[in-house]
């Protein structure tokens, strides 16, 4: 069974994952940067590129993509399950945490033109089939992934900033030292957004565009670890009717975007559950909404916030419901691939 070779690469518990999240980002830093200008180099500056993955390692492509569009290099993120065909003059640059996602191994190996895999389990189907590979170690997760997604989403940002930059941000070293300052103060917010949490009967989240993987992750997160129905929206397309299904059970939490308030502002008329994560200047909202400051240095930052931040949640969430976030429901449905496949 495909499950089998999956859990050989062994699992932390979750809230160990947790709770060593941001020393194993401190640690490893200067070796992913030193991992992501070998793999840039080894690939070359591309004129375009495909990015794809799915699950967590869809989420975590979303902001690097966004940086490279921003910057020069024409790049679409696609899940591995609807990708094809490629252009084989662009390069392909597939993440999938195992190195063993079927849907993403499927496309690599079929696709044209080069050919660069980031993985965290070196020795796997996905890292052969492809002409470079980044990796991240070999290190320690959790099944519902913590430093997974972190360093995922930290050497993919890396790589773009290689290419466009022509070498990583300073400030990645800092990352897990200031990312575990942001979640000491926000620790008491953690633990409120975790008792709205667990009253609530659905959870939307909502970000930009350029930082929808930090909505897509959380809500991947929220419904593996706390087993409560959450789903992710674009700001723009949330406020295209997606928002009419509100409820007093539901739990809204919002990355602040390109509409200016104006989702929290129309939830909180109506006395709404809301919890927004904002990157811009404080502002003042209705007593039911709980703002959290994410003081990430950059964009290609903020999904790393986010996902630490909500990590907390579940934790939390999951043990005032009485869940073991390390057990899941549904391990074995075919998604990874086996040895020898």
């Amino acid at each position: 069974m495909s499950v089998n070779a999956f859990l050989r690469q062994g699992f932390v518990p979750f809230k160990e994952g947790v709770v060593d999240q941001t020393d194993r980002l401190t640690e490893i830093a200067p070796v992913l940067r030193e991992r992501a200008l070998a793999a840039a180099s080894a690939v070359g500056r591309p004129d375009r590129a495909t990015f794809i993955g799915i699950g967590a390692s869809l989420a975590a492509l979303a902001a690097p993509v966004a940086h490279l569009s921003a910057h020069g290099i024409p790049s679409v993120r696609l899940n591995a399950a609807e990708a094809g065909p490629f252009d084989e003059n662009a390069t392909l640059i597939a993440l999938s945490q195992s190195g063993r996602s079927r849907e993403t191994v499927d496309v690599i190996r079929a696709a044209p033109g080069r050919k660069l895999a980031v993985v965290n389990v070196t020795d796997s189907p996905m890292a052969s089939a492809a002409d470079s590979v980044l990796t991240l170690g070999d290190l320690p997760d959790s099944l519902a992934s913590t430093i997974g997604f972190t360093a995922s989403a930290m050497a993919v940002s890396m790589l773009a900033e290689t290419w466009t930059d022509g070498e990583p941000s300073a400030s990645w070293l800092s990352l897990g030292e200031r990312l575990a300052g942001f979640l000491t103060v926000t620790s008491a917010q953690a633990e409120e957004i975790a008792d709205r949490l667990s009253a609530a009967s659905i959870i939307d989240l909502v970000a930009p565009a350029d930082q929808y993987g930090a909505a897509e992750g959380g809500a991947l997160l929220l419904r593996e670890v706390t087993r409560v129905p959450a789903a992710s929206f674009e700001t723009r397309q949330y406020l295209h009717g997606l928002m009419e299904s509100t409820h007093p059970s539901t739990l809204h939490i919002v990355l602040d975007g390109p509409d200016d308030g104006q989702i929290v502002r129309a939830l909180g008329s109506l006395g709404r559950q809301i919890v927004e994560l904002r990157t811009g200047a404080p502002v003042t909202h209705g007593e039911r909404t709980l703002v959290v400051p994410v003081e990430a240095r950059g964009p290609l930052e903020i999904p790393i916030f986010v996902a630490a931040l909500l990590q907390q949640v579940a934790l939390r969430a999951a043990r005032a419901r009485g869940i073991d976030p390390d057990e899941f429901l549904f391990l074995d449905t075919g998604t990874k691939l086996d040895d020898g496949e």
